[in-house]
């Protein structure tokens, strides 16, 4: 107690170090699990940190919020009130202007804190019903800050109590419905979010009555609404359907006409790019909220997502087909100058009505398995046509649409017999020479996220279509190489070579297809090489899985006899081992790498040994070393088993290992 006497004490010195150092200790005794403070105690707590809370330094009034959060948690219920009640009136109140808002904001900051902080019980009942109608009041206030703070805060309060208000929600609701229509746009974006955060909660009766409001005001149109506040219906209706999930499924096909009808509507003029992005996402939120309900709108919404992800108004696509720049004429080329005139490059947004599209394409691959066949020949080519979208927040939206349907057709490819038309993994493989084109045009590209996605979208295709995907290689060497040996920032380039290599290594695993040519071998090799002796460990582990592989492309193995390794491709033996073996022979390295080298040397030695036959004494008493050490000691195990395997006569005797790896060291 007197330790908190003395805190109080300094807490309203003049002197702000003392103030902040006196804030500090507050905290931490508020952080103990054993802190306990009288009635009175409690009282000069809370307004010590009410008053700190108003302090002019930064720092003395952020961890005052702090103590607020922890405050409220321990100290009685009454003494809890008071304090939520006294930050409910400061964040409500609308100060004159010119007046500091330091006030109101970190009573709002404090209030988000105290929500977050409380978990349950009687205190979160009181507490939640307190700053629920606190924030209803502040919401009949002429202040534009002051509305939009409340709503943010009514929707914390809803999102997370919204079970404890069910005596509100008619009031909430009502509202809230009305701030839709308010011309103040930030207004109206909270009024959406807060109202979705509270029909998780609303029972039938008032849900179907905001719901029906919704419908009612679009189904209106632009008879009586602004664009710009249809808008804000149209995102409402999506937001809505995404809280309540299945609930939703009766309106949806009201819901999805009008949605599909407004997209399809939309004015090539500003504002109506936001329009149709809003009514794709509503559409990718019916899908994902209600799918079964959705099933029957899976054409028409395939229809919207195919048609938008190609909208780019502002921009003469250079890939056009000869025909189609044959025909229109002087029309054509009078429509793209008021097109010109009528777009910006500095303004344009049609990007996000693409973005928005490739994740409807997605989530409808996503939630219709057993549909696949029918979504994967209609939303394919255009996908693939996509790859070359000029903007990167799109692209990599295209890329994920599109791993998402080839994940889907490997899911499914068992319940097709191989010789049915309609199995889309026959399809898949008609698409990947494509495919693979569009990719490797895509690996030229500068920026390392795009370069990294391409990678991973191979790397998924590769595991629907191994040997089609291996088979086309070649025409990714150059890509492969120049990721390999690209020299940007640390991260991003580290984070390139380690989806190079994984992809890489897949394949040349991939059995059935033929070894890459000699020229293209090379190539890869050359490039994989440096890439052992990098710093980073897994670059440095995956590249040597990758010299592993490349050993068993040079001398593969069909049953029980080695094949010879060509004669132009023998110049690469020496330099794959001396990797393998400078990493296994170096100490101080990542278990991992230690792994990777102990593998791959024991698969040297085991392929290889009569063209290493000089180097194999000094290696294998490396590897028994790797066995007497505890960390490696089954890596090595296996290692010597992989060895011992080898159609080749190597003399484990004759070399001194057999009888301490027979004996166990």
């Amino acid at each position: 107690m007197s330790s908190m006497l003395l805190i109080l004490e300094k807490i309203n010195s003049k002197d702000k170090d003392f103030r902040y150092m006196a804030t500090s200790d507050l905290l931490n005794e508020l952080q103990k699990e054993t802190f306990r403070a009288d009635g009175d105690m409690e009282r000069r707590l809370g307004d010590a940190i009410l008053v700190q809370l108003e302090d002019q330094s930064g720092d003395i009034s952020g961890m005052a919020v702090k103590c607020v959060g922890h405050l409220v948690r321990k100290v009685s219920q009454a003494r809890a009130e008071v304090v939520i009640k006294t930050l409910c009136e400061r964040a409500i109140t609308a100060l004159p202007k010119g007046k500091n808002e330091q006030q109101r904001d970190m009573a709002m900051i404090s209030l988000k804190t105290v929500v977050g902080e409380i978990s349950g019980g009687n205190l979160a009942v009181s507490a939640s019903n307190m700053i629920a109608n606190k924030m209803l009041e502040g919401l009949t206030k002429e202040a534009s800050n002051v509305i939009s703070d409340s709503l943010d805060i009514l929707a914390e309060v809803t999102q997370k109590f919204g079970n404890l208000l069910v005596a509100e929600h008619a009031r909430i609701k009502a509202t809230l419905v009305p701030l839709l229509d308010d011309a103040r746009a930030p207004i109206r974006k909270r009024a959406m979010h807060c109202l979705a955060a509270m029909s998780v909660y609303m029972n039938d009766g008032l849900l179907d009555e905001v719901v029906s409001h919704l419908l009612q005001r679009l189904k209106e149109g632009q008879r009586t609404i602004k664009p710009d506040v249809l808008r804000s219906y149209v995102a409402a209706v999506g937001h809505v359907s995404r809280s309540v999930g299945y609930r939703f499924g009766k309106y949806l096909v009201e819901a999805t006409a009008l949605v599909v009808s407004y997209c399809e509507a939309a004015k090539e003029k500003e504002g109506d790019d936001e329009l149709r992005e809003h009514c794709l996402q509503a559409m990718e939120g019916f899908v994902l909220c209600c799918p079964t309900d959705a099933r029957s709108h899976m054409s028409a919404l395939i229809d919207a997502g195919l048609k938008f992800i190609k909208f780019d108004p502002n921009f003469a696509d250079e890939d056009m087909d000869e025909d189609g720049a044959e025909e229109g004429g002087e029309e054509d080329e009078e429509q793209e100058e008021e097109e010109e005139e009528a777009y910006s490059d500095d303004e344009d947004v049609s990007w996000k009505v693409r973005r928005a599209a490739a994740k409807l394409i997605s989530v409808v691959a996503s939630q219709y398995p057993d549909a696949v066949a029918e979504v994967y020949k209609r939303t394919s080519g255009e996908l693939i046509n996509r790859f070359r979208e000029r903007e990167e927040n799109v692209k990599g939206d295209v890329f994920a649409a599109y791993i998402v349907l080839a994940r889907q057709v490997g899911n499914v490819s068992k319940r097709y017999r191989s010789e049915d038309p309609n199995n889309p993994v026959q399809l898949l493989h008609a698409d990947v020479p494509a495919v693979v084109r569009s990719c490797a045009k895509q690996l030229k590209e500068k920026n390392p996220k795009t370069r990294m996605a391409v990678f991973g979208l191979l790397r998924e295709l590769i595991g629907v279509a191994p040997v089609p995907v291996a088979q086309q290689l070649p025409l990714l060497v150059p890509g492969i190489t120049a990721a390999l040996s690209d020299s940007a920032a640390a991260a991003a380039s580290s984070g390139l070579k380690v989806e190079a290599l994984q992809f890489t290594r897949l394949a040349l695993a991939t059995s059935g297809a033929a070894a890459p040519p000699t020229k293209d071998l090379k190539q890869l090799t050359q490039a994989v090489l440096p890439c052992a002796s990098e710093r980073y460990y897994k670059v440095a582990a995956e590249s040597l899985r990758v010299c592993e592989q490349v050993i068993l492309v040079l001398r593969p193995r069909t049953g029980g006899t080695l094949a010879a390794v060509p004669g132009d491709l023998k110049d690469l033996v020496p330099k794959l081992f001396s990797a393998l073996r400078g990493r296994l022979a170096a100490p101080d390295q990542d278990q991992e790498v230690k792994e990777s080298s102990i593998t791959g040397t024991a698969t040297a030695v085991g392929q290889l040994a009569d063209l290493l036959a000089p180097e194999l004494p000094s290696v294998l008493q490396v590897l028994l070393d790797r066995l007497r050490n505890e960390i490696t000691r089954l890596t090595a195990v296996r290692a010597f088993g992989t060895i011992a395997a080898s159609p080749l006569p190597v003399d484990l005797g004759a070399a001194g290992v057999l009888e301490p790896v027979a004996g166990g060291g």
